[in-house]
């Protein structure tokens, strides 16, 4: 089959020649066979033409493992062609985690110390591209030798081959960097330059700091090496585009950014240079805007003066006027780093930014609005987000969820007023469609509750005007608009009726909406929308029953409960559901402000004749329907009584809240079936005050701390501390804990806590009947109160491991 052996450039015109990938296939699959035979034979002046073709088999995509170990046998070689071809397959083929790299390091390390520039700088070549971190460690005094090299040819691979190694083992950059000390001694432009770029890796290296401050002590040589390439007037063959050697100043700029970083000394140093820089260097073709764009990032790098950064601004901002689209996505992207430091300077080219948005090019389109949000603040949020609101209407659909992210969350964060936040986020809801988040929805749910009635009343007809057209593809794309309409129609349906809008209309619109949406979570607010209308106004309870009816037999659970247990309060219950369908209260977003690290309790062990409670009795229903009598005596002493834990998953607070200072406790943690809870006398939980208590709550009204004792059940002590100087009134606590757990809760000593005062509350926790750990509490707890009749809440996450 060797006797068969084509050469590389035959084979090269064979597969060309192939019309199928199957017919390839076959060619390349026969050409292997014979070069593995060929390769077994071991005959040394085939070997270099096996390789080659092996190199080139690789290139197309086919497997080549069975050759590579030949590598090496190239690399033993004597002749300089069978070298070349194995260092060449060595560098394409191999990475720096193949085995065969372990076995070539002897021949590569032969061949760094041999005298043979051509054998030094391929050995070179193979450690600058594909060197291990071991292989790296072997070799670095070879290449620290070769960068001492008389031979230029050899110094310049030697120092890429140290910026592989330096990147390898960074330990190692110290190394280079005394090395390199008297670098602006060298001569030769080209070996510099490859020098600045070995030193300028190494100064980026952690722990280099005593190297930073000697390399600050060459600031005058680059600063008149600069200056030579910048003012030259001689044509060098270095040249590019009439600039002296961009590169080189390049690196020399880099350099520059490097060691005048946190320094005003060197930054003042700096300044008349790098304004020679922006003003002298031709911007008219890419090697002189690449000078001047590095030279505008070593300003913003340094701490240069504001007139500097100006001039660099304008530099850059010549830049979008360009043709060049690279050019354009360039200045860009600088401007967006620079928006940070010097707004007001980008700013200026502001109207240039946003024709940008209309470009064709998508990249220069989203670079071009994220700069845009960059300069948004309180003086321009008025200008810029109507015409972001424009732009939306128009952009390309790739564009629209980015612009309405965007548009989110300016609307939200840089709102000057509520009333221009309100007007933003109706037009936005309507606009954004499918993009606009659901928490966006209710956050502006949130926001219109604690507004004035004026306020409710322009929303309300807005969402009114657009919700009460036919359910159409429209519609159906909005799902957070949807979510806001519904709320806010069940919600606020007094303000349309005042209006002369009639609440059978207004109850069509509600039940057009949930019976063609698709999203569960809008039926859901739709039943309720429904519900409330209804308790208010019986003109439209035989249309609103007929449709809990026909989603009493849904398969969805939660409309089907909701669907039931509506329909049961208007029929059974009117004035039950007249007050559980009331107005909503403000809605109070809770911060994650109160969220702290997890801290182990001390815990004692709880004695053996600590009476263990009785057992637990579950939550009624979501309205208490059929549970205690309403005559059942307060809890007082060791006495227990059953409290109806009403849902507050419910988003319009159907349930009746309790009266001030009242436990309550509820299933926070889902909306399946609640946890067991019920109400204790104080002395059926052991005294732990003796116990360290645990900080797990501050904020500047009150902290709270716990403490427990632990034996089969968890018995805990929350003790909160106020830090007003003026009394707490009304307090009510609302507890919780995972459905896996029970939980009973003592009574409140007292519902004022005075001034500097504090309260305890007693509760036992029993995780015995879950999969969880026993010891580990985790708890929600909401501290409702009042100060001087402002009413005040807090919502605490409690999770401590035993």
């Amino acid at each position: 089959m060797a006797s068969n052996s084509q050469k590389l450039r035959d084979l090269i015109t064979a597969v060309r020649q192939c019309k199928t990938a199957a017919e390839e296939r076959i060619l390349i699959n026969k050409e292997s066979a014979i070069i593995r035979e060929s390769l077994r034979g071991g005959k040394s002046h085939s070997r270099t033409r096996n390789m080659l073709k092996l190199l080139y088999i690789s290139m197309l995509g086919y497997p080549t493992e069975f050759g590579q170990v030949e590598v090496v046998s190239l690399l033993g070689q004597a002749d300089y062609e069978g070298k070349r071809v194995g260092y060449l397959t060595l560098q394409m083929v191999l990475s720096e985690n193949d085995e065969v790299l372990m076995l070539a390091e002897n021949h590569i390390k032969k061949d760094l110390a041999s005298h043979q520039p051509l054998l030094q700088s391929m050995a070179l070549n193979v450690v600058a591209n594909i060197a291990s971190e071991s292989m790296a460690r072997d070799m670095l005094d070879d290449v620290v030798s070769l960068m001492g090299s008389t031979n230029p040819y050899i110094t310049k691979k030697a120092c890429l081959a140290a910026i592989r190694i330096v990147k390898k083992v960074p330990d190692y950059a110290e190394v280079f960097l005394q090395e390199s000390l008297n670098i602006f001694q060298e001569r030769d432009q080209a070996v510099l330059q490859c020098m600045l770029t070995l030193v300028n890796e190494c100064l980026q290296q952690p722990q280099v700091d005593e190297y930073l401050t000697k390399y600050r002590l060459t600031v005058r040589s680059a600063v008149n090496l600069l200056k030579q390439l910048v003012l030259s007037s001689r044509v060098t063959l270095q040249d590019i585009g009439g600039i002296a050697n961009p590169f080189l100043q390049i690196k020399l700029l880099q350099f520059m950014r490097i060691i005048g970083k946190g320094s005003a000394v060197i930054s003042e140093a700096l300044n008349d240079v790098l304004a020679q820089v922006l003003t002298n260097t031709d911007g008219s073709r890419k090697p002189g805007c690449a000078v001047q764009y590095e030279c505008v990032r070593t300003i913003y790098k340094i701490e240069s003066d504001s007139g500097l950064r100006a001039l660099g601004i304008s530099t850059v901002g010549r830049f979008l006027i360009s043709n060049d689209n690279n050019l354009r996505f360039v200045a860009l992207k600088t401007l967006l780093d620079c928006a940070a430091i010097d707004g007001d300077a980008v700013r200026e080219h502001l109207d240039i930014i946003l024709d940008c948005l209309k470009d064709p090019d998508v990249s220069i389109r989203r670079r071009a609005l994220e700069l845009v949000v960059a300069l948004i603040n309180e003086h321009n949020v008025r200008l810029l987000v109507p015409d972001l609101l424009t732009y939306l209407t128009v952009c390309a659909e790739e564009m629209r969820a980015a612009v309405t992210q965007h548009l989110c969350r300016i609307v939200e964060i840089k709102s000057p007023t509520t009333e221009w936040r309100v007007e933003f986020s109706l037009r936005l809801l309507r606009l954004g469609r499918q993009h606009v988040s659901q928490e966006f929805a209710t956050r502006f749910i949130a926001l219109l509750s604690n507004e004035k009635t004026e306020i409710q009343t322009v929303a309300i007809n807005s969402l009114w005007e657009e919700a009460s057209y036919p359910f159409d593809a429209l519609h159906h794309s909005r799902k957070a608009f949807l979510l806001a309409a519904v709320w806010c129609i069940g919600e606020y349906a007094d303000l349309l009726s005042s209006n002369g809008i009639s609440m059978e209309k207004v109850a069509n619109c509600v039940v057009d909406i949930v019976n063609h949406t698709e999203f569960n979570t809008i039926k859901c607010y739709g039943l309720t929308a429904l519900a409330k209308i209804a308790s208010k106004h019986a003109s439209t309870k035989p249309l609103v029953t007929s449709v809990f009816g026909a989603y009493a037999s849904s398969l969805d659970c939660e409309l089907q409960q909701r669907a039931c247990e509506y329909m049961t309060l208007l029929d059974s219950f009117p004035e039950e559901a007249a007050f559980c369908f009331g107005p909503m209260p403000p809605i109070t977003r809770i911060t994650d402000g109160g969220k702290g690290g997890v801290q182990l309790l001390q815990l004692a062990e709880r004695s053996k004749a600590t009476p263990k409670p009785n057992a637990t009795v579950g939550l009624d229903d979501l309205f208490g329907v059929g549970g205690t009598s309403g005559d059942a005596p307060a809890p007082s002493g060791n006495s227990t009584q059953r409290l109806p834990a009403p849902s507050i998953d419910d988003l319009f607070g159907g349930a009746p809240s309790a009266p001030s200072g009242a436990l309550q406790a509820s299933d926070l943690f889902g909306t399946g079936p609640a946890s067991q809870v019920r109400v204790m006398g104080s002395s059926a939980t052991p005294a732990v005050a003796s116990l360290a208590v645990v900080p797990v709550f501050e904020c500047a009204d009150f902290s709270v701390g716990l403490s427990a004792v632990v034996q089969g059940t968890i018995a805990v002590s929350l003790t909160i501390e106020s830090r007003l100087s003026m009394p707490m009134e009304d307090i009510s606590i609302q507890v919780a804990v995972p459905k896996s757990s029970s939980l009973e809760i003592g009574c409140l000593p007292t519902t004022v806590i005075p001034a500097r005062g504090r309260i305890v509350q007693q509760m036992v926790v029993d995780n015995s009947k879950g999969n969880k750990d026993s010891r580990l509490v985790m708890l929600k707890v909401k501290f409702v109160y009042s100060v001087n009749g402002e009413p005040r809440s807090q919502l605490m996450h409690i999770s401590q491991e035993a």
